[in-house]
Formats: C-alpha cells, structure tokens, sequence
C-alpha cells in the first residue's frame, strides 16, 4: 500500500512538471515572441538570479531559449551578473535588444535597481516579467510601483508583467522620483498573443513635454533664427515656437552666444553655444549647427533641418571684363613663339634676297620689310608687289598665315568680348589652393575651421596656409559675404546657410563646389531623453507641409537661370586702348623729333624719293 502511494505522487509529480511546465514554456515563449515581433528587436536576453531559482525552473527558461532561437530568435539566459556584459553587446547598434528581467522576490527588485542605476534605460525595449509564483511583496510592487527605483526615463520603453495579471503595462517617468504606468496591452491566449490597447508610436502617446521650462541658447547673427520685437523669428524660431505649443514648454531663458562653438585645447572646454549645451547651461542650441564627428560626441543633433554642399564662395567677375593677359589667352605660348619668331626673321630673310639683286641700304631695306611684314599681320596690303618670284611666294606663304592667324586669334577675342560668361579664377580646391591670390575665409570657432585646423590632407593643410587670422574671421555668414564682396576672399560654407541671404547679398556671388556635402541640425545634452519626441515632432512637420512653407518664406532657390548679355564696358576695353594710345604716343614723339630736327628728316625723305626714281628708272 505505501509503495503504491509513493509511486502515485511520483507520478503525479512528472505529470506536474512536463504539464504545468509545458504551460509556463507556451506561455512565456508566445509572449517574448509578440513582444519581439511588435517592436522589432534584435534579439532577446533574459536575466535572473540564479540563486532563486530551482532546476525545475532553470529547465523551463533553457527550454525557453531553444524555441525561440529555433524561430530565427537570439535568445540567451544570462544571470545579473552577467547581464550588463551581454547588454553591452547590442549597445548602441541599428537594431535594440529585447531586454527580460525575471523578478521572484523582493531581493530581485534591490539588485535590479543597483544594475539600472548604471544602465541607459531608454536604449533596450524591456519586458519586466514579474513571475505568478513572486512573492506578495513583489506583486505589491508592481502594482503600485514607488518612487523611480529603476532609472527610468521619459523616452524609456519598459513592458510590465504582473504576477497573476493579463494586463500588460508600461512604465516610464514624468520625474525623476516617480513611476508612471498605463496600460499598454493584454495577454489574451498563445494563438492570438497580447492585444495592444493603441497603436500609436512612443512619442505619440507621450506626444506632451514634461519639462514646463526650456533654457534655449542661439548664435548671435544666425540667419535661421533671430529676435524681433522680443519674439524669435526666422525659419528655426518659427520651428521653436510650434514646438513649444506642441509639447507645452515656456522658454525661461534666451542665451545668444557670438560663436557656435569650437573645442578649446588650451581650457580643455568648449565654446560658445555647444559650450553651453556640454556645461548643461541650456537644454537646446536652436541654431543651424554643422553635424562633425567632434560634436557627435559631446551632444546631440536633431534630425536635420537643411542639407546642403559646402562651397568656396569668390566675388563674381564679369566675363567681359577681361584681364590683361586675356589677350594673350587665343594661343599658347609655342604658337606665340612661332609668330614672334616668323615676324622677326621673315623681314631677313626679304632684306637677304632683296639685297642680293641690288646691293645699296641693307638697313632701310630691313626696317621696310619688317614694316610690310607686320603691316600683312595686321591685314594691310603692299604698296607694290615685288617683281621676283622668290620675293612673290615668301610674300604669298606670309599672307595666308596672316590670315590663318588672325582670323583664329579674332574669333577667340571676340568671343572673350562678346559672350558675358562667368569667369572663376579656379575652378576647384586644387586650383585655389595652387593660385594662392585669394586668402580663405571660414566662420569663426566652427565645424569647418576645426576641420581644416586638425585634417591631415594634403589639399587640407595648403588651404588652412591661406587661411585668414583667427580674429578676423566673420562672426556671421553676412559678414563672411560682406568680406567676399570687399576683399580678395573666398567663403567656405553651406550653400543651405548662404540661401538664406540670396535676397540680401552685398554683390553678385559665385560658387565652386568642393563635393562635400554637410547636413544642418539643432543640439541638444549627451543622450537627451528628449531628443527622440523633439525628432518627432519635427518630421511631422516635414510630413504635414510646415517645414515647406517655411523654406519657401524664409530660405531662397539659387538662381541657376542665365543672366541677361550686358554690354562690353570701358573696363572691357582697356587694353586695347592702351595699345592705341601708346601707337599715338610713340608717333607724337617721331613727329616732334621731325619738326625739332628738319634736316634728318629731309634727309630720309631725299635717300626714300631716289631710290623711288630709281625704280622707276629700271621700269
């Protein structure tokens, strides 16, 4: 009889624990599953103290593990122990972790609290599993939860299971000392999984800011956001101040601050406004701040408000205007040599043959024929023609090169003088860092000085030798144009910050591409709770058409149409009057060298009239 007893609770026990066993396995695998499945984690990582926990139970959660991972699941079980080192694994990837705590007794809850206290609770989603065999003490908990015990945050994504409860719930903080739960969902069987109670996203449901006040620092002279009548206005301060109805914040504090902010090596702190984000004196920078691998590690950006490709910015020069040396531009410089060279030795070459058929003035003869020569390169014609052969073809091989030249070199000065294109004295960073005419200008103690201070590229480091003095740099992109206009600079910067002053430029500007594109955004603290529900509201901004509109009122296209032709200026023909009023100088010195001395001149006139007497003479 005791031995059929004793076999009786035996099995009663195996039927025990491969049933109800099976049950908790159904259950708790259905329920990660729908949880993973909705919010589209990585992978799962379930954590316990093993010191509570029996084989029976080890058993199940193992067995937990392998259904999942046998889904396409990672599951792993770790004990707290060993938890932040599993956690550390996933931190901070595309993709965030499904995090289960195991809580059985109020021992559970202590060591958790010590763990969260060092952990980022927004960055796992977590599913606190408070177990149904936890101690009443635990249940007690976590149906009134006290105080913030587990670091909670406001962007924190926390599911809550509650012992014997289907009722799924989240809890994350409005303050620091105090625990927020509402019901998110509710476990109605293995087959259908948690039916959720909403299906707005995190910031949808948490769509009002907690924070009543907000210290808001600008840079002074921003073209995206500046004071007017004691109201913010400009393309960010109208985004500010939607924000602050939406998500029912008050500025307290306006801080403008002249720079955006640079790293000082020699404080070991940081500047103007992102000085003031990093030293926790604001809780927003509302300026048009560059994206840098610096600043990613010292604050936070928004999502972007403006994206645009960084230029050199030079004062534009019309194309009529030409420069000296344009003239010279038709041909290189070995054709130059070649006409230089024939005009000179040409006129020999006729003096040589000339001279050998009548030997008198060698020296007449040569400045004759280099006054012929030049003469048919300037499309003038012969007061005779030569009667030898020789003579005849050389005079005919000149004039068609003439021609063949001066009809090239025409059409090319008259497209120089004609065509009102826009002339850039360099075409890139290469050609500008080569030409060396024009110093570099940046804004001060931003992310493109920073850039070009502490890059190691060749290119990098000639264009910071022609970087302008620290001190002299512009505070403002209209002072960065303002010097453009006025000095022999270039402007390296966002073409999205030079737009927004395309109504207001001092002067025509053009633009060369550098091929580095750069994207815009607010600040914010290190890991800001917040960062996530000010994104949001700004992309549903950019959903609904706000930001557009405003673009269109505050921020201008460029103006990539073609300029009308205007008409060649004096400036266009300066040297070729040059060129005329030193003909008419040196032909007033000859005449006053003919009138101050009349015998030379009678002479040159007498040797001229009998050699023509004695050509006729011949004839």
């Amino acid at each position: 009889m005791k031995l059929f007893i004793s076999l009786e609770l035996y099995l009663t026990g195996i039927y025990v624990f491969f049933v109800a066993g099976n049950d908790t396995v159904v259950y708790y695998t259905s329920l990660f599953e729908s949880v993973h499945d909705t919010y589209g984690t990585a992978g799962i990582i379930i954590a316990s103290s093993t010191n509570y926990q029996s084989p029976a139970r080890l058993t199940t959660w193992h067995e937990t593990c392998t259904i999942l991972s046998d889904k396409g699941i990672p599951t792993a079980f770790v004990s707290f122990a060993n938890f932040k080192v599993r956690l550390k694994f996933y931190t901070r990837r595309t993709v965030r972790p499904l995090a289960v705590v195991l809580m059985r007794k109020i021992e559970d809850v202590h060591i958790f609290e010590g763990i969260a206290k060092k952990l980022d609770m927004s960055y796992p989603v977590w599913l606190l599993i408070f177990t149904k065999d936890a101690d009443e003490s635990v249940c007690e908990f976590c149906r009134h939860p006290h105080r913030n015990l587990f670091n909670l945050r406001f962007n924190s994504e926390i599911l809550i299971s509650c012992c014997d409860s289907n009722v799924i719930r989240e809890w994350w903080s409005k303050a620091r000392n105090f625990t927020h739960a509402t019901k998110i969902g509710e476990w109605i069987g293995e087959d259908r999984g948690i039916r959720w109670a909403t299906n707005q996203s995190l910031y949808s449901r948490r769509h009002f800011f907690v924070q009543p006040t907000v210290r808001v620092s600008i840079v002074r002279g921003s073209s995206y956001i500046w004071e007017k009548n004691g109201e913010l206005d400009g393309y960010l301060g109208e985004i500010l101040k939607e924000l602050s109805l939406t998500m029912n914040f008050t500025i307290s504090a306006l801080i403008k601050e002249p720079y955006y902010g640079s790293y000082d090596p020699k404080t070991s702190k940081w500047t103007g406004v992102i000085g003031r984000i990093v030293q926790h004196e604001a809780d927003m920078g509302a300026s048009e701040f560059t994206l840098s691998h610096e600043r990613i590690n010292v604050v936070d950006f928004t999502i972007p408000i403006a994206i645009g490709d960084c230029r050199l910015y030079v004062k534009k020069l019309d194309g009529a205007r030409l420069q000296w040396n344009a003239y010279f531009g038709a041909f290189k410089a070995d054709v130059w040599a070649l006409i230089i060279g024939s005009i000179i030795v040409t006129p020999i070459v006729l003096t040589v043959i000339k001279y050998t058929k009548k030997r008198r003035h060698a020296f007449s003869m040569a400045i004759e024929h280099y006054l012929y020569v030049w003469g048919i390169y300037c499309q003038q014609g012969l007061s005779e023609f030569p009667d030898e052969t020789a003579l005849r073809i050389l005079y005919v091989s000149i004039f068609i090169s003439a021609l063949v030249v001066s009809a090239a070199y025409s059409a090319s000065l008259t497209s120089f003088l004609t065509v009102a294109s826009i002339y850039l004295p360099f075409n890139s960073m290469e050609e500008f860092a080569n030409d060396g005419r024009y110093k570099l200008i940046v804004l001060q103690d931003s992310a493109d000085y920073d850039m070009f201070k502490m890059s190691n590229e060749t290119i990098m480091k000639k264009m910071m030798s022609l970087m302008k003095p620290s001190h002299s740099l512009p505070q403002t992109i209209l002072g960065g144009l303002q010097q453009v206009c006025t000095r022999k600079v270039a402007f390296y910067t966002n073409e999205a910050l030079k737009r927004t002053l395309n109504k207001n430029l001092p002067c025509d500007i053009v633009s060369i591409k550098t091929g580095k594109i750069e994207t815009l955004g607010m600040i914010m603290s290190r890991h800001s709770e917040y960062m996530g529900i000010v994104n949001y509201h700004i992309q549903r901004f950019k959903d609904n058409g706000m930001l557009m509109r405003l673009q269109h009122k505050y921020i201008q296209q460029e103006d990539t149409s073609e300029g009308a032709l205007l008409p060649v200026g004096l400036g266009g023909i300066a040297p070729i009057l040059f060129v005329l009023i030193i003909g008419f100088f040196v032909a007033f010195c000859i005449f006053l060298v003919e009138i101050i001395f009349p015998p030379i001149s009678d002479k040159l006139f007498k040797r001229k009239k009998r050699r023509l007497n004695g050509q006729n003479f011949q004839y």
